[in-house]
């Protein structure tokens, strides 16, 4: 199996990690995945934010805590916020930002990392999350990337890609 295909197959969200530091070199590797993330017309309108400051993790684990009883956010050393500026691209900024997420999850797992995909939802983490940061009405967060060694080997189960596909 490929490289590519083996991160996809093996990734997983990781909600507990090591108190250890991480490489800036390899922060730097997982914000460049997210770069490159593809988007309508080469649009893209991501953002990303880096948190390591714990007073702003502790805001954010806060605000993303709905219904999720642990999210990692206070454990994890680095905390990547993603976010789409829609004037650059109204109609197709949150998938380019879930394609950006989607690439940085797979950089830290091929770079010995866990992280832990949390979707920003509901009206009230979005305003939380806009307010503890300042970020302007046109922009809106995705996604938050708490990055870190993982203290955690969570298991996965997919349905069966039959259940799933048609062919026509």
């Amino acid at each position: 199996m490929n490289e590519v295909l083996k991160a996809i197959k093996n990734r997983r969200t990781v909600r507990r990690f090591k108190p250890n530091p991480i490489d800036e070199e390899k922060i730097q590797m997982i914000l460049e995945a997210g770069r490159w993330a593809p988007s309508f017309s080469n649009l893209q309108p991501w953002r990303f934010i880096v948190i390591k400051d714990q007073g702003l993790k502790s805001a954010l684990d806060k605000a993303a805590r709905e219904s999720v009883l642990h999210l990692g956010i206070n454990e994890a050393p680095v905390v990547i916020l993603v976010c789409v500026d829609r004037r650059i691209d109204p109609l197709h900024a949150i998938e380019a930002g879930a394609a950006a997420t989607q690439n940085m999850t797979l950089a830290a797992y091929s770079l010995g990392l866990g992280a832990g995909w949390i979707g920003i939802w509901g009206t009230e983490a979005e305003a939380s999350i806009q307010k503890i940061f300042k970020l302007p009405e046109t922009v809106r967060a995705v996604s938050l990337l708490p990055i870190g060694i993982p203290d955690e080997s969570p298991e996965s189960h997919r349905k069966p890609l039959e259940e799933l596909t048609q062919f026509r």
